[in-house]
């Protein structure tokens, strides 16, 4: 089984190596083709760019897993002749690194042209609204028209995000949390008046949100961990939010990357656990730290996005909508009924990552094949 992912391996922590690791677990090898490098690559690693162009460098990442890294000309988001080139790069990159497998998981819709003509099953795992996540990125809806015509299955991470492929009915499955995650013992006691976050960095972080919040509770704390993914053209949205270390000295708190193994020990420290991002940013996503964070019990306080029209939010959940009512949810969940946690961790227990892949494997093989045929505007 191969992935077309949309990040790289490292850090494991999304959605596709969760699913790669399962999928190892239950017998199969994977190869996991990172997102390419553009051009731009040749700047600060040219020999690097240039090795993985026209073929696969496999390299063992997991038990089970092979990785390689791929380069493109230009990223095929820009628009019609972009997107040709690079998919005929990745077509070409594919075919002289055998690329053979029974089921390709494609991830960013610009490169579903690429894998009209391979063999076995072909299925699109759409993980966000792509048009909200990159305004500037052109020629979607033609592109996710294709994949609704074309794709062996869609799979998708929220119902909305259904009516993004017009005449299709995709299957949604969600996100997960771990099984580890779930059942490891408690080893920290919770401080008071401590919030976390655990995610990725950008600029759907809503900086602004998180500012007046911790205006309104100065007596709080709130401790960031996770890794900085500002592209290069939001490096002010980066500044912006590493400030707030500054601005609140001792009460915002960046701790970086937190591996998965100390995941629980971070989480069991902390009063509540936050998702301050900009709603329409995150609309139709499957926000993993909210499974992370019911594992542990943690009350979830959280604006929209994630959870708008979720058919799978988190009970006792508190969905706000701007610095006010995140501030009293934050006091209110100080005082809920001990039993909510339970709930939540037994709600996560059903949601973990094995049970997650039963499901995308019965929508990713069982449905009949479709018949694509070749795209002879790339040769």
């Amino acid at each position: 089984m191969g992935f077309l992912a949309k990040d790289p391996w490292n850090p494991p922590i999304r959605r596709e190596q969760m699913l790669a690791r399962e999928l190892v677990r239950r017998g199969t090898a994977v190869q996991f083709v990172q997102a390419p490098a553009d051009v731009r690559r040749t700047r600060t690693d040219p020999a690097n760019w240039w090795r993985h162009l026209h073929r696969a460098h496999w390299a063992p990442a997991a038990p089970g897993v092979r990785v390689t890294e791929r380069s493109t000309v230009l990223p095929g988001s820009r628009g019609g002749p972009a997107e040709r080139l690079d998919a005929a790069t990745l077509r070409g990159f594919l075919r002289r690194s055998g690329w053979e497998q029974d089921l390709t998981v494609v991830m960013l819709p610009w490169e579903w042209r690429a894998t009209r003509a391979l063999g076995g099953r072909v299925v699109f795992d759409c993980t966000d609204d792509w048009a909200r996540l990159l305004p500037a990125a052109r020629g979607l809806p033609d592109q996710l028209r294709r994949i609704a015509d074309e794709a062996d299955e869609v799979v998708v991470v929220n119902r909305v995000l259904a009516d993004l492929f017009p005449g299709r009915d995709p299957v949604v499955v969600p996100n997960g949390t771990d099984e580890a995650l779930v059942s490891a013992p408690q080893t920290a006691e919770r401080a008071e008046r401590s919030a976390v976050y655990v995610g990725s960095i950008a600029a759907r972080f809503d900086v602004d949100l998180v500012r007046a919040v911790l205006r309104a509770l100065p007596d709080w704390t709130l401790d960031v961990h996770g890794q900085l993914v500002f592209p290069q053209r939001e490096r002010a949205a980066a500044q912006r939010f590493l400030a707030l270390q500054q601005e609140f000295p001792g009460r915002f708190r960046y701790r970086g990357l937190v591996h998965r193994d100390q995941l629980a020990a971070v989480l069991d420290t902390a009063t509540v656990a936050l998702v301050p991002d900009v709603a329409s940013r995150a609309w139709g996503q499957s926000s993993m730290k909210t499974y992370d964070y019911c594992s542990r019990g943690l009350p979830v306080i959280s604006t929209a996005g994630h959870l708008e029209h979720s058919s799978d939010v988190p009970p006792h959940t508190y969905v706000v909508t701007g610095p006010a009512e995140m501030a009293a949810a934050v006091q209110a969940a100080t005082d809920e009924p001990v039993s909510w946690a339970k709930e939540r961790v037994d709600w996560a227990t059903a949601r973990t990552w094995d049970r997650r892949t039963d499901a995308w494997l019965a929508a990713s093989m069982t449905r009949p094949v479709v018949t694509r045929t070749d795209d002879h505007s790339l040769s």
